[in-house]
Order: C-alpha cells, then structure tokens, then sequence
C-alpha cells in the first residue's frame, strides 16, 4: 500500500506537486493521469529520488528509506533506459539480485512472463523502446513486491505489449497487488485502472 498525505514538492518559488493526498489499495491498480501533473516528481518523492518538501508519503507502512530490502517492498518502473546499454538482460537483472539479496533463480522467473528468453543473452544498448519497457517491468517484479510503481509502462509498445500490460497489471493486482501506473494515454489508462 502507497499512502501519501498533503505530499508537496517545490522548485523554488513553484509548487510542482501541491498538497497531494491518494491511497494506492491491494488488490487494485490506481491511474495517475495527465501530462505535466508532477506524475514522475511523485513517484520519485514516494522512493526518494526526490525530496518532499512537504507531506508525507509511506509503502506498507513506512517510509521507502527504512525498508531493510525495498525492492521487495516495491518494485518500480520510473525510467526503462536506466541500464547500462553493455550489459545483457540477464546480468542486469542478475546484479539487481545479487545487490539486494535475492535469489538468482527469481531472474529465470521474471524473464519468462516478460517475454525476454530469447533476448536474454542480448546486450541492452539494441534493444528496442519496447524491449526496455519489458526489462523494466521485469525488474520491477524481481524482488516479488507487494507494491509495484509504472512510469508509462506502454511507451513504446506495440498492441499486443499493450495488451500484455494491461493483463499483467490485473493479474497482479488480482493476486492481491496494490499496483500505481501513470500514463498520459486516458483511454488506455481507463482500460487498466480502478481509479
């Protein structure tokens, strides 16, 4: 569960996010809509990347920063190219493992539901806008979290990516999940989220 009180965050004299208050429940998945609504400063405020200046913002609990294993605790997608572009899929997500305690047979278990066996081996810096998408979300899921954060997680995927999206979120969520996406695609968006 994301909770986040009165959450504000100030670029000089400019409230970029102002007074921001949203419950993210298990079992759903909550739409974070609009262009230039501070989606992305949001989300970096809930695992701090960036600094609230005011409010508060809690994942399961407590603040992001005093979980022993965050990405057990919440895996996000905020940006799909943050990966070096020499290492193949399989060592990135094996170095996420090793880094933070988990299992390197869960690397072989979020691969598969990817639908990145076959590129596997490949170097990232070749893949595709969509192919990034799905390591991204693979990467998210490493750590079995029982909160997962997307930053327009279909960018760049064709319709059938689309699709796998959209029924990996409900999957999760069914599976008892509390699941944040933004978007700036409202019809997509309508599709995918309970609120």
């Amino acid at each position: 569960m994301i909770e986040a009180r009165e959450l504000t965050y100030r670029y000089g004299d400019k409230a970029v996010v102002n007074h921001l208050s949203f419950t993210v429940e298990p079992g759903e998945v909550t739409g974070f809509l609009a262009d230039g609504a501070g989606k992305s400063t949001t989300m970096h405020m809930i695992i701090g990347l960036d600094f609230r200046t005011g409010g508060s913002v809690t994942v399961n609990g407590r603040s992001y920063a005093k979980h022993a294993v965050p990405l057990q605790e919440i895996g996000t997608l905020l940006k799909a190219r943050s990966v070096h572009p020499g290492r193949t899929a399989f060592n990135h997500l094996r170095a996420l493992a090793h880094t933070h305690g988990i299992a390197r047979s869960r690397v072989d278990e979020v691969i598969e539901p990817a639908e990145l066996t076959s590129v596997a081996g490949k170097r990232v810096g070749a893949f595709s806008l969509g192919m990034g998408q799905r390591l991204g979300i693979a990467a998210a899921l490493l750590g079995d979290p029982a909160v997962v954060m997307l930053d327009e997680p279909v960018n760049g995927l064709d319709p059938e990516g689309v699709l796998w999206v959209r029924n990996l979120l409900r999957m999760l969520a069914d599976g008892g999940r509390a699941v944040m996406l933004s978007s700036h695609r409202m019809s997509e968006t309508v599709l995918i989220a309970d609120h």
